[in-house]
């Protein structure tokens, strides 16, 4: 139970059966190679040439998975490909497949259609573009080339102008006798009702005052439109030839979007084969590159568990009779990965202490501490026995439905089965089933509800409250009784009773002090809570000071740690999210209840409103409900449990394995 027992591993063999070696090292999934790359080692050749062209292979392959992907339709849907339902192949398979596969002609004929497809999305651009343009001229029946071309004598410009901008505009065109006769301005019409904040305009004039009437543009903040070389016709008549030219590169780009898709549809389950075929390769290749050599042999050292060490000698001794291997015990200045090892009703929340951090080798598995607290927690918070009975029930489907599904995946979906127990068992005794359901619509059973109901949380809160804040003071206490055994393994007792012990005498004999002066416990309570409190407090008072120099500083250094009693206060308070939770999910569930009340009252169609509101709001509730019990509880753990006795900072176990994203990948 905990952090697993390894074996190191030093595996002697001749170079020509490398390659049957990493298979059968990868095929275990439970080798985790150890890089030699820090003892300054030359590298295997051939290895180096194979991870070479292996990623060449990979490089067209992830190219392909990039491009047809938006094309493709996943005939396996999201979830069934999530939970394992997918296809299958061995090695072998795959390996005949890539032999019969010409990626490189796969991968031209994608980029020549991507390739054009690129041309026309350009085109198509520059095409609308210029649709634009026109647009903004329609108010102009000139031909356009006088502004793309001009004649010899006359030319023009067209831009935009703010509304307020345009008398100054026609003052300055008017201000002398020659701008005016050799120049005209035209205004596009516009709404005063609209205020525009631009107005299209056009000047036509005489190329003698073309510097003048530049000029006098540029001062008024028109701002030119350049408009296309190739517009010489009048904006209707270009614009009647750019929509045909739109329309047949739009054709012509759903063209090429059809034969993407084609494409896709062809190549994409091989391309997701491969992928996942390569990836395999790369990684037992590249897993044998941390192997050193001679002119003969290699030497490949990995990390396994000592429970798999039998089996594993088996296989690679099943390849050659030249190969030896040698398993020891990790040195004690060696730091092996850490894989957690727990029994069926723990494994599930080994992904919790995974998601924080993995212990180290020589350290505490945090995991059998948290789970019966975690489990407690996510009952209480999510606490509804009607919700408990539709999550386990979607997770007993998911199980029949599914018979693939991966072990990490699996292993996750069965901490909610677990929690799920929980979570039926405090709404028992909480009363609350689908909130309120049974006490508005099915009075016969409000006795049999209220005779298995131990707490209430909607009529007596402080009652919840105070059995949160007892969990919380538990769980705390158990955080540093942990902390204080793992010191005292390591015989640092010293720092055990100040760091540790203290601070669980001093709170724990508070809360008896307190609840026996309550009248909660027997009166005898108050001089054994007295007691533990006044041991604690000077424990704690003179650990703080002993490394400090003179009276003065041992004294405040003291009274500094006494007064960080506090955040014990702020830390057991955190424990109130558990009522919080658990009876914002009971309100939800009445509310949702009540409003399913109301619209049955509707003339008709009132009892399928009705079914409709109920169902659909609790599955509502029961979704965000999930979450709030997942996180909330979570924090706990990380926060104020783990910040008690736990760091973790180990090296997750990572196995060489085979690459199954697309497809489920056999030996």
């Amino acid at each position: 139970m905990g952090v697993a027992r390894l074996k190191k591993a030093e595996l002697y063999y001749h170079k020509s059966v490398h390659e049957q070696i990493a298979a059968a090292l990868q095929e275990t999934g439970a080798c985790q190679i150890i890089s030699t790359s820090e003892e300054n080692i030359s590298r295997p050749a051939e290895v180096e040439n194979l991870i070479s062209c292996t990623e060449e292979k990979l490089a067209d392959v992830r190219y392909l998975n990039r491009t047809l992907t938006p094309h493709y339709v996943d005939p396996i849907p999201a979830l069934d490909r999530m939970l394992g339902e997918r296809p299958e192949a061995t090695m072998a398979e795959l390996e005949e497949l890539a032999k019969n596969t010409d990626l490189k002609s796969v991968c031209d004929e994608v980029r020549a259609v991507e390739h054009e497809t690129g041309e026309v999305r350009l085109k198509l651009s520059e095409a609308k573009l210029n649709d634009s343009i026109l647009s903004s001229l329609a108010f102009l029946d000139y031909p356009l080339s006088i502004f793309t071309e001009g004649t010899k004598t006359v030319t023009a410009l067209a831009g935009t102008i703010k509304p307020e901008n345009i008398t100054g505009l026609k003052t300055a065109l008017g201000d002398f006798s020659k701008l005016a006769q050799d120049s005209e301005l035209i205004i596009a019409p516009f709404s005063e009702k609209e205020k525009p904040s631009e107005i299209y305009a056009a000047v036509i004039y005489s190329r003698s005052v073309e510097s003048e009437v530049r000029e006098a543009c540029s001062k008024c903040g028109l701002s030119v439109i350049e408009i296309p070389s190739s517009f010489t016709l009048t904006s209707a008549e270009e614009k009647e030839k750019i929509s045909a030219s739109i329309s047949e590169l739009e054709a012509k780009e759903s063209a090429l979007a059809a034969k993407m898709s084609e494409l896709a549809n062809a190549n994409m389950l091989t391309v997701q084969k491969l992928s996942d075929y390569y990836n395999s390769l790369a990684g037992r290749y590249i897993g044998t590159a941390k192997s050193d050599e001679t002119e003969c042999t290699m030497l490949t050292k990995f990390w396994l568990p000592a429970d798999k060490a039998e089996e594993i000698k088996l296989k690679i001794e099943a390849i050659s009779p030249e190969i030896d291997l040698t398993l020891a015990d990790p040195a004690p200045d060696e730091e092996p990965p850490s894989l957690l090892n727990n029994g069926n009703l723990v494994r599930p929340f080994n992904i919790l202490t995974e998601l924080y951090s993995s212990p180290t080798y020589r350290g505490i598995d945090p995991t059998p501490l948290l789970a019966p607290f975690f489990w407690i927690f996510f009952g209480m918070c999510l606490g509804d026995a009607g919700y408990a009975l539709v999550v386990f029930g979607a997770i007993l489907y998911v199980f029949r439905r599914y018979k693939k599904i991966s072990v990490g995946v699996k292993e996750f979906i069965r901490l909610f089965l677990f929690c799920s127990v929980s979570t039926f068992i405090y709404g028992v005794i909480s009363g609350s089933f689908f909130g309120n359901f049974i006490d508005s619509f099915l009075p016969f059973l409000v006795p049999l509800k209220n005779s298995l109901m131990l707490v209430d949380p909607m009529t007596n809160p402080m009652q919840v409250l105070g059995i949160s804040l007892l969990l919380g003071v538990i769980h705390l206490m158990f955080g540093l009784l942990i902390a204080a055994y793992d010191k005292l393994r390591h015989k640092e007792f010293i720092d055990a009773v100040g760091n540790d012990i203290s601070w669980f005498l001093l709170i724990v004999g508070l809360c008896l002090f307190g609840a026996a002066a309550g009248g909660m416990l027997p009166e005898h309570f108050v001089q054994i809570g007295e007691a533990m409190a006044i041991l604690g407090a000077v424990i704690i008072f003179f650990y703080a000071g002993k490394e400090k120099k003179g009276i003065i500083s041992k004294i405040i250094s003291g009274f500094l740690a006494l007064y960080g009693s506090t955040s014990y206060l702020g830390d057991i308070l955190s424990y109130s999210r558990l009522l919080a939770l658990g009876f914002g999910s009971a309100v939800i569930g009445m509310v949702i209840n009540l409003l399913g009340g109301l619209a049955a009252d509707i003339p008709y169609v009132g009892w399928l409103v009705a079914v409709v509101v109920i169902v659909g709001g609790h599955l509502f509730s029961i979704a965000i409900n999930i979450l709030g019990s997942f996180v909330h509880p979570l924090r706990l753990q990380y926060v104020e449990f783990f910040g008690k006795f736990y760091s973790g900072g180990g090296e997750t176990f990572t196995p060489m394995t085979l690459s199954q994203e697309y497809i489920n990948v056999k030996a």
